[in-house]
C-alpha cells in the first residue's frame, strides 16, 4: 500500500470519532438530520462547483456532486489534484497517488480522514 494513503489508515479510531462528532454537530442541528458522508460530500461539491440553492437537482447531478466534494478532499490527502476545467467549467481531475483496493471500513475511514483535513484546511483559510 502507498505510504501516503497508508498513513491515514493509522489515524486512531477513537480520536477520529471524537473529531467527526464534533464535525458533524453543527450541520447535523442545522439540517435537522444526521449528516452522511455521502452528504458532505454533496454539500463540499456544491460548494466546489459554486453552486447555490437548486430545488431539483437530477439524481445524476447529485452523484456528480458527490464525485467532486471526494476529489475536492482526496486532493487535500495528495490523492487528487485538479488538472484544469473543462468547456463546460467543471474541474478535471488528476490521480497522483494509487489508492490500493480497501475494505469498506477502510474506504469510510479514509474519507472520514480527508473530510475531517478539508474542513481543518478550510477552517485555517477563514482564521
Amino acid at each position: 500500500m502507498d505510504p501516503a494513503v497508508a498513513q491515514y489508515l493509522t489515524v486512531e479510531d477513537a480520536d477520529l470519532e471524537r473529531r467527526w462528532s464534533s464535525l458533524t454537530e453543527r450541520p447535523t442541528g442545522r439540517f435537522g438530520r444526521d449528516m452522511t458522508i455521502e452528504a458532505i460530500l454533496f454539500l463540499i461539491g456544491v460548494q466546489s462547483q459554486g453552486m447555490g440553492y437548486q430545488p431539483e437537482i437530477r439524481r445524476e447531478r447529485k452523484q456528480e456532486l458527490i464525485m467532486e466534494g471526494t476529489y475536492c478532499v482526496f486532493e487535500k490527502l495528495g490523492i487528487y489534484e485538479r488538472a484544469g476545467m473543462d468547456e463546460h467549467g467543471l474541474w478535471l481531475w488528476e490521480r497522483k497517488v494509487p489508492v490500493p483496493s480497501l475494505s469498506v471500513e477502510e474506504q469510510e475511514k479514509l474519507l472520514r480522514v480527508a473530510i475531517l483535513e478539508y474542513f481543518q484546511d478550510e477552517s485555517e483559510k477563514h482564521d
